[in-house]
């Protein structure tokens, strides 16, 4: 797999996936005239409460995270935790896929993530989901066990969501490979159970965010030049 980093998206690996704070401020829902409903959503109006603290359906989630998964399962979700899109769907699009050479289809992956990966926050201080491995002692997360991952939160997946709307993305942008990339969209959010810092529901929580994001990145006439760009050079590689 391509390892090409770009520098733009760190910032949401610290804000989006490991959402902390010792002592968090109160939640802030913007007003009508303060947030453009053409680029962000309020996840807090449909994404639901996640299962309670201790109910069947949560130890039943805790199980599927124990699994037991394969080493290589284990090694996928630990290469999946990098914040790269390309990385993460070039064994779809091939080695032709890399930021270095599509700064269209960058510019448009960037924006689509950081809508979707910071969507879920305000939902994430709301419900102050512990990480499974948190509440789990048995379970052992694929990435370095910090008191900063310890101190983030769970529900949503940020991870997930971010995922998820670059696969949405890429397969409007190259349709012929759509169902390969919402696969391994869907393949990638999935590590997050794997690795052992997310529940299924965050995962799946993390989606749906995902998805509203981008819709509503639609409205927007900007991302709409930003995708025509990025079609443009995508079809030189894929065709449509």
């Amino acid at each position: 797999m391509s390892k090409f980093k770009f520098a733009i998206l760190a910032a949401l690996t610290l804000a989006a996936c490991a959402t902390a704070a010792p002592t968090p401020p109160p939640v802030v829902h913007p007003t009508t005239a303060e947030r453009n409903p053409a680029v962000q959503v309020d996840a807090s109006v449909f994404i639901p409460p996640p299962p309670a603290a201790n109910s069947a359906l949560e130890i039943a989630e805790r199980a599927i995270v124990r699994g037991p998964w394969s080493a290589e399962r284990r090694a996928q979700a630990l290469e999946d935790n990098a914040i790269d899109p390309f990385a993460a769907f070039d064994s779809v699009l091939g080695p032709q896929f890399n930021g270095a050479s599509l700064p269209a289809t960058l510019a448009v992956l960037d924006r689509a993530g950081r809508a979707a990966g910071f969507a879920g926050d305000p939902v994430k201080f709301i419900h102050r989901r512990p990480r499974p491995f948190v509440t789990d002692s048995s379970i052992t997360p694929c990435i370095p066990d910090d008191e900063r991952l310890r101190a983030s939160f769970s529900y949503p997946s940020g991870h997930a969501a971010l995922g998820f709307a670059w696969g949405l993305v890429l397969a409007e942008l190259v349709p012929s490979r759509a169902d390969a990339l919402i696969e391994r969209g869907r393949d990638f959010t999935w590590s997050r159970v794997v690795c052992g810092v997310h529940y299924p529901s965050d995962v799946e929580a993390g989606r749906t965010v995902a998805a509203a994001a981008v819709a509503r990145l639609h409205a927007d006439p900007d991302f709409q030049r930003q995708l025509a760009a990025a079609r443009t050079e995508l079809a030189a590689l894929y065709g449509q």
